[in-house]
């Protein structure tokens, strides 16, 4: 499919201009009076629109285009919002989302029936006085729009005619003071090939070509029209330049779906009439991505222009993209090099020192600049911000709202913290999860908040702020709170501890029994949650990610689910620890402090070794114990890194402490995928592999 190349551009920016929908259509819900609401959905829906005819995809721009009638309508203030038309537009916007996911795998559009909706769409527009006209349909490739001033410029194939220019007195003038200046006017007549599909990206590619070599100070139809394909397949532009003809044949020869390309020198002191004809240029070749809109040429260059051949350059600059898309794979592959780099150095610096090269030491302190600085921009280009996630919930809150005859309002803080890509991309589930818990389980009934003295509308928060090397996420609720008796009985029903064990725990404990696999609370399943997956989910997710999650709750004043995530997966500080010959890694972000100790200071409490430091008493675990390290020698003393997961703390007894290096994380990979106290492993200078601690995991 010739169109194939621009796929992917095509399904990045649907689903942007679905998410500005959903959005727009959400405020619009909200406050019905929003004129420019209405207005930006419109011009979302007119230009997904024009995209999908672009790309000959009929059904999707037949739905989009009685979207756009019955909002036309709206905008026009000839039909009033309700709630019919809100639902109706948002399965509209189900149905394109489920349309475009199928394009971009590959099945056909209309394996999504649509036609109901486009029946509904159109009686919701005839139901009211029908303005005058409604908005018009962008053109379906090939086909001129209604309206469009398809070239009554371009006259028939032959000679260039200079009075399909049409050009002003001002025009006149324009080419008088070029020619003074020793510059000429080219008049250029582009003919596109039957078969163009983007007609409006090769007009740009033409425009962006014609730039290079001058000012195009004419464009027959306007650039406003070459950009909406309010054109048959000619259009006829004016070039002020210092090259010559061959030039801009040259330039545009290289551009694919060109036809014919026509040139002849315009002489301002000539009869217009007189104007020879031009030979034509062939123009096969690479095709190239579209961009998004023709550099509008425009009727307001004139007077100013002329004389000078340095003036064309000045006015691109705006047209230059600031941004790139890339593949996420390339940045992994970047962040890869990175860490081969952070451990060649890391080796380097061992050299260095078992050498005494100072200046080879010398070099590597800059080195270490370069390559800390590089690490953080590799980082940074991999940050997306939670947004990107957070933006899809919205919609969901107020679908499950309605489902369970409930009030509820949403509020979103700190949309604009960032996340690696890596992250956003496996978070979504668990904060899906954990909004619908808190809408289904945490959100009373109206009725039943009114009763307990609370408003009626029930507040759910989702929040996200930086703590250091972290990023944590919140979902709260003012619900009617977890009750950790109720969550012990269904733990005794369900087998998952004895009754003896339950008592035992403190609320606090007992809570955190829901993240457990199977556990579920609810009475009945229902789409919503209940089906026991929800909980579990999220912790083995989190966990994954090297996060940890946790629950705070109170009865009736509600719940808060805390979710803590390193910022990046790849490469982080360490400390490297000793057990007898074997080392190992301990994320810094875990590690409280270090402090060393005589055997003699660890107690026995309850069957469990503790030491008590600064007046609290902190659990250890002997990794020498805990792993089956070979023991090879004795030492009288010992060290104990104390660390945190969540609100909880832990001593790990080593031999001895390596020191802070920074350390690149590599997967263990299938075969080890039990061990479930390892993060993961990575290589030091010397060669030698250190396992990494997954403290959250050893704690539990």
């Amino acid at each position: 499919m010739e169109n194939s190349q621009y796929m992917d551009m095509f399904l990045d920016e649907s689903h942007e201009h679905l998410q500005s929908l959903n959005d727009g259509l959400l405020s619009l819900e909200e406050n019905g009076e929003a004129v420019a609401v209405v207005n930006e959905i419109f011009r979302n829906a007119h230009t997904l629109k024009g995209m999908s005819a672009t790309m000959g995809f009929n059904k999707i721009a037949e739905l989009t285009h009685e979207m756009e009638d019955v909002l036309d309508l709206i905008r026009k203030e000839q039909l009033q919002i309700n709630e019919d038309i809100i639902d109706t537009l948002f399965k509209c916007l189900d149905s394109l989302e489920q349309m475009i996911d199928n394009v971009g795998n590959g099945d056909p559009e209309d394996l999504v029936d649509v036609s109901d909706l486009v029946k509904k769409l159109s009686s919701i527009s005839k139901g009211e006085p029908a303005p005058a006209a409604a908005a018009p349909a962008a053109p379906a490739a090939g086909a001129p729009a209604d309206g469009a001033a398809a070239p009554a410029a371009a006259p028939a194939a032959g000679a260039l005619s200079p009075a399909a220019l049409q050009l002003s007195d001002i025009d006149m003038d324009v080419l008088k003071q070029a020619k003074e200046g020793g510059l000429q006017g080219i008049h250029i007549r582009v003919t596109l090939s039957e078969t163009c599909v983007l007609k409006s990206a090769r007009s740009y590619m033409v425009m962006n070509a014609l730039d290079e070599l001058g000012d195009v100070v004419k464009s027959v139809p306007p650039a406003e029209d070459l950009e909406q394909e309010k054109f048959d397949r000619s259009f006829d532009l004016l070039l002020v330049t210092g090259s010559e003809i061959k030039a801009v044949e040259d330039a545009l020869g290289s551009i694919s779906e060109l036809e014919k390309v026509e040139c002849e020198i315009v002489d301002p002191d000539a009869k217009i009439e007189a104007a020879p004809a031009a030979a034509p240029a062939a123009a096969p070749a690479a095709p190239a991505a579209p961009a998004a809109k023709p550099a509008a040429p425009a009727a307001a260059k004139p007077a100013a222009k002329p004389a000078a051949k340095a003036a064309p350059a000045q006015h691109k600059k705006p047209h230059q993209s600031q941004s790139v898309r890339v593949d996420i794979d390339k940045l992994d592959t970047l962040m890869n090099l990175m860490g081969e780099l952070v451990i060649n150095k890391v080796r380097l610096e061992q050299i260095g020192q078992t050498h005494r090269l100072a200046e080879l030491t010398e070099t590597l302190e800059q080195m270490d600049r370069v390559t800390t600085d590089l690490q953080n921009i590799v980082m940074k280009v991999r940050m997306v911000p939670v947004s990107a996630v957070f933006n899809r919930f919205p919609r969901m809150v107020r679908d499950v709202s309605k489902e369970l005859d409930k009030e509820i309002n949403l509020t979103i803080e700190g949309e604009e913290t960032e996340l690696d890509r890596t992250v956003i991309d496996e978070i979504g589930d668990p904060i899906m999860h954990l909004l619908r818990n808190s809408l289904d389980h945490g959100i009373e009934h109206p009725d039943d908040r009114e009763a307990k003295g609370k408003p009626r509308t029930g507040e759910v928060g989702l929040i996200a702020r930086h703590e250091g090397n972290n990023v944590v996420i919140m979902v709260t609720d003012d619900g009617a709170g977890i009750d950790p008796d109720k969550i012990r009985q269904v733990a005794i029903k369900k087998g998952v501890i004895t009754e003896e064990e339950a008592m035992k725990l403190d609320d606090a404990d007992a809570v955190r029994l829901i993240f457990l696999p199977g556990f579920s609370t609810a009475e009945k399943i229902s789409d919503i949650s209940g089906r026991g997956v929800g909980m579990d989910v999220v912790r083995s997710k989190i966990e994954a990610l090297s996060g940890h999650v946790d629950v705070e709750t109170h009865i009736n004043e509600g719940s808060v689910f805390k979710i803590k995530l390193p910022l990046t997966l790849a490469i982080i500080q360490a400390m490297l620890v000793k057990v007898q010959e074997e080392m190992y890694a301990i994320p810094l972000g875990s590690i409280d402090s270090t402090i060393n100790i005589q055997p003699t200071d660890i107690k026995t409490v309850q069957n469990k070794e503790v030491i008590v430091l600064r007046g609290e008493i902190i659990p250890i675990i002997r990794l020498e114990s805990a792993f089956q390290v070979p023991h090879v020698k004795d030492t009288n003393e010992l060290f104990v890194v104390v660390v945190h997961a969540g609100e909880t703390k832990a001593g790990i007894v080593v031999d001895n402490l390596i020191g802070q290096q920074e350390i690149v994380i590599k997967t263990l990979g299938k075969l080890f995928t039990g061990l479930k106290m390892f993060s993961g492993a990575t290589v030091l200078g010397d060669g030698r592999v250190a396992l990494i601690l997954d403290v959250a995991t050893m704690m539990q």
